[in-house]
């Protein structure tokens, strides 16, 4: 889905903001000001307007990088936290909730 979000990120390389966009259930895109390696691991905070609290990833890896944009995979989260990706895809695709 094409979104944009505000995200927040960690990792060893420190600490970055950007915009989440290309939102999928198995990971997205970030563009950001930060240059972050392929292979790096980060956790992520998605800040969903129309969510009280960011939907949280444990743990992404980073699998292409580009200029300021950079791509993860999602690969450890929380179920309730899968839960509430799942319930903004759909809510996404039939309109429920705004892209940015």
């Amino acid at each position: 889905m094409q979104v944009q979000y505000p995200i927040s990120f960690e990792g060893n390389q420190g600490v970055g903001k950007g915009t989440l966009f290309n939102l999928s259930l198995g990971g997205c895109g970030i563009e950001s000001g930060a240059h972050v390696q392929v292979g790096t691991t980060v956790t992520l905070r998605v800040y969903v307007p129309t969510h009280r609290e960011p939907i949280h990833v444990g743990r992404a890896g980073v699998t292409w990088s580009a200029g300021q944009d950079f791509g993860v995979e999602f690969m450890d989260m929380d179920p309730k936290e899968q839960e509430r990706l799942k319930k903004l895809i759909v809510d996404l695709q039939e309109g429920k909730t705004n892209i940015h």
